[in-house]
């Protein structure tokens, strides 16, 4: 099963797929590499929450091939399933921002918009370009005009770990 973990972190695409089919997010570069592989493909969707009733979001929804390619990885594993090990440990953390945010699907962004959770949004981009969904200064005023202190400090719809990564620089 050693090899198996080895496999998936250095694979160029398990890790984000897992990430995807699991937590519902992953870093931006996850999804980018996703999405250039035809295994997940951007998706427009407007939000239903009084705060942001009507923003349009890019979500990042999983293709019918990288359903199937998650499906036929963890078909190849003894029993058929993954890991409870590596199932747990994915599942111990909301996404890994490695410095240019992070692409999620539909749900987990209607989630992150409705508790609202400012960790979350604050790091939300477009799966298409990359832009982020909202500016802080604009999750701030937001907050304000509904008289939100609870979500100002983040604590509200907190319920599992970010991962941030410090950002790699090229030289």
């Amino acid at each position: 099963m050693l090899d198996f973990f080895k496999t998936v972190l250095d694979h160029a695409f398990l890790l984000p797929l897992m990430e995807l089919e699991l937590n519902q997010c992953t870093s931006n570069q996850g999804g980018q590499i996703l999405s250039h592989q035809g295994l997940a493909r951007p998706s427009c969707f407007s939000s239903e929450a009084p705060l942001f009733f009507g923003k349009s979001f890019i979500s990042l929804e999983l293709t019918s091939t990288g359903e199937n390619e998650f499906r036929q990885i963890f078909h190849e594993l003894p029993h058929g399933h993954y890991s409870g090990h590596f199932g747990n440990a994915l599942s111990a953390y909301s996404c890994i921002d490695e410095g240019s945010g992070i692409c999620a699907t539909q749900k987990f962004i209607e989630d992150a918009v409705n508790m609202p959770n400012l960790q979350i949004l604050e790091r939300l981009v477009d799966a298409e370009t990359g832009a982020k969904h909202f500016l802080p200064i604009d999750l701030i005023d937001s907050f304000r005009a509904q008289n939100s202190e609870n979500c100002l400090s983040g604590r509200l719809g907190q319920t599992r770990a970010i991962v941030d990564l410090p950002s790699k620089r090229r030289l």
